[in-house]
């Protein structure tokens, strides 16, 4: 796709979150490429908040949003310049918007917006908030990120770092171009390259392990602790793998324990700590008669450790006279194929944390959930709109910019145009999204309000608890159910931009979005005797009623009475929506749905019924799936195990099955035969005999 065709579909999305609306164009601007910032893992749990006022001598000052991360106590503040024609960001473009930026931070931590603004107002809310979390040295670093649909010149080279309201600040431009580049999964960590000369004259020494046959090469270090702090200090977050870095944010990064060790006995940390594992694309190493030395890493990743390094920075940081020169961390590093980097990185990650105590949602980006997910949405196709002559998908996007290769992948422009009309953008959902609407709907719109890596990680925790239970409950109807939540969220979402009430005073959409959703719902589940919504029915109208929007809409403006109401405990209504105290609060609010919904629910008979059946079915497709995947395997890799019973431990009856299928005619296995061959596969790919599988 050329740059003009980009930028297009950039605007094109500003212009659908808009709603045709002027005045909104700004705030959807932030709004996309907030988005996708978050999808390219750039940053987490971004608040759109446009806030502007004249500073002193009426200069104007403006944030579009914020992030919080308190794996490093970084906040992100969000400058930008929104052109809506081509353009070219100049220098002094850039330097005026982030100018802008900074100076609403100086004056609300200053307290000059408490003492000159109108209280009720949102940039005085917000300012009080900003002001209190320095107060509590809750920000330790402050990254300043300016978005424009312009392409930047070729004159920007640098923006030299500073300080601002005593915390070190450093900025960047995120244009078009660098925008939709972040589509392609080899961006992320490529920025980080870290020398260990600047602390070790000959680098960290380490010992060399034996290559893999992929063309890893693993080495085993000590890492002292204030490197490894000093170290995460400048790069924060963005040195944990993506995984890693969403479950330490959702669930707090300090272990009281780690505190311990290092406060009471850091000469011990060594031995009581686990250690890293981490990954890089290439080292420099060298070899020397006193042994060798990792001079530098490129793309350094830390895939299990993180809580660890997290921990010894905050400790450096709230104990700044601590000496913490006898405290080293074990580390391993593996080098991988830039190609295979994905891949490999996640298999590293996997077999790291499953000698932790740490869940398979922490592993959630590789488990089996996206993969049935992903493979439904290729497979079914939803009813023709109204006025439509073809049938079109959902496209569950597993992993990122994965919708953009694939209709890459189709090759010509006009191929690429049917992939749109097959799959259309508008129909892409991310696994951040598809939490979003599950948990509106499943009555948490506190834990949505926290942000997309936040509840995304509520729910792969959720998710993970259900699958071990029994996966067959994710099945083609739970994808349509998933996808008609979807479909309400969004059309509602669309609707209250256009309400006069929204308009008068707009902000806190998504909050309102998800309140209104979660009392609906909950409104149902407490006043028809066990009825259920029928999404079926959305999945096949692809739209909701208009009882059903009347009532939402209803809702949703009781939700922003609720939220905004000005006997709230908390003053900003952002962090006060994000309480399970706020929801509470607004499941006693009287509200009363139109008439016409009942004709949109379905009996608990008849949807008891409905999940049988597509329990069934899902139960005949996991044994498809199961053995379709032992009769891809080759015969050679059942030898391979066969020949490494050393190393794999394998019971009579498995090794039966192994000599049967690695002579190549043991034909298709049972069900039963299958499952045993499979696990098998997979403590054969634990200890490195064969490769994991994919999928």
């Amino acid at each position: 796709m050329t740059e003009a065709n980009q930028l297009d579909d950039l605007r094109n999305e500003i212009s659908l979150q808009a709603a045709g609306s002027a005045g909104f164009e700004i705030e959807a601007f932030a709004r996309v490429y907030a988005t996708r910032l978050e999808e390219a893992e750039q940053v987490y749990d971004l608040n759109v908040e446009v806030l502007r006022c004249s500073g002193p001598r009426g200069r104007r000052v403006e944030l579009l949003g914020y992030a919080e991360d308190e794996t490093d106590g970084t906040l992100t503040i969000l400058a930008g310049k929104y052109f809506g024609t081509d353009e070219t960001l100049r220098l002094s473009d850039a330097t005026e918007v982030f100018k802008r930026s900074a100076e609403f931070l100086e004056l609300a931590v200053s307290g000059w917006v408490r003492d000159n603004l109108e209280a009720s107002s949102r940039e005085a809310e917000y300012a009080e908030y900003f002001a209190g979390q320095f107060r509590r040295g809750k920000v330790s670093r402050i990254r300043a990120v300016l978005i424009t649909d312009g392409v930047m010149s070729d004159r920007i080279r640098s923006i030299e770092t500073g300080t601002l309201c005593g915390a070190k600040i450093t900025y960047e431009i995120w244009d078009q171009r660098r925008l939709t580049a972040a589509a392609r999964p080899s961006v992320g960590s490529e920025d980080i390259r870290v020398d260990f000369t600047r602390w070790m004259k000959r680098g960290l020494p380490c010992l060399p392990a034996e290559s893999g046959e992929d063309g890893t090469q693993t080495y085993i270090a000590v890492i002292p602790g204030r490197v490894l702090a000093d170290v995460f200090e400048e790069y924060g977050s963005l040195l944990l793998e993506s995984n890693v870095r969403t479950f330490l944010s959702a669930r707090g990064a300090v272990n009281k324990g780690i505190q311990s060790t290092l406060a009471n006995a850091p000469q011990r940390f060594l031995a009581y700590n686990n250690g890293l594992t981490t990954t890089g694309i290439d080292a420099v190493v060298s070899d020397e008669r006193r042994g060798m030395f990792i001079q530098s890493i490129n793309r350094w990743q830390i895939v299990n450790g993180g809580q660890t390094t997290a921990s010894i920075a905050h400790f450096l940081r709230t104990n700044r006279e601590s000496d913490v020169d006898r405290v080293s961390v074990q580390m391993k590093l593996v080098i991988v194929n830039d190609d295979d980097a994905a891949g490999v990185v996640q298999s590293v990650a996997k077999y790291a944390n499953s000698q932790n105590r740490i869940s398979g949602a922490d592993l959630f980006s590789t488990h089996e959930f996206h993969i049935r997910m992903e493979q439904i949405s290729r497979r079914i196709r939803a009813d023709a709109r109204e006025g439509q002559q073809y049938r079109t998908g959902w496209y569950y996007e597993r992993a990122r910019g994965q919708w953009e290769n694939d209709r890459a992948a189709r090759g010509p422009l006009g191929e690429q145009k049917k992939f749109e009309l097959e799959y259309p953008k508008g129909q892409r959902i991310t696994k951040t999204d598809w939490a979003k609407y599950a948990f509106c709907w499943g009555k948490k719109p506190h834990l949505v309000s926290k942000g997309a890596q936040s509840v995304f990680a509520e729910y792969a925790t959720a998710v993970d608890t259900q699958w071990e239970k029994s996966d067959e409950q994710f099945n083609d109807g739970y994808f349509r159910t998933n996808i008609g939540k979807a479909i309400m969220y969004e059309t509602l979402r669309s609707a209250v931009i256009r309400e006069d009430w929204y308009k008068e005073s707009p902000g806190y959409l998504a909050n309102i979005v998800a309140y209104a959703i979660a009392r609906f719902s909950l409104q149902l589940e407490s006043k028809h005797d066990g009825a259920r919504f029928d999404f079926e029915s959305v999945w096949r109208r692809q739209g909701i009623s208009a009882a059903t929007l009347e009532s939402l809409l209803g809702i949703a403006k009781q939700a922003r009475a609720a939220l905004m109401a000005s006997d709230r405990p908390q003053a900003n209504v952002t962090q006060w929506a994000k309480q399970s105290a706020c929801w509470e609060r607004f499941t006693r609010t009287r509200v009363v749905l139109e008439p016409g919904v009942a004709d949109d629910l379905v009996s608990a008979e008849t949807a008891r019924a409905v999940d049988r059946d597509e329990k069934k079915q899902r139960e005949v497709d996991n044994e498809f799936e199961v053995i379709s995947k032992v009769v891809a395997v080759d015969s050679q890799v059942w030898r391979r195990i066969l020949d490494s019973t050393s190393r794999v431990l394998v019971s009579p009856v498995e090794a039966e099955l192994l000599r049967k299928y690695s002579g190549g005619s043991g034909g298709v296995p049972s069900h039963r035969q299958a499952l045993v061959l499979m696990r098998v596969h997979e403590r054969a790919a634990a200890v490195g005999v064969v490769e994991a599988r994919a999928g």
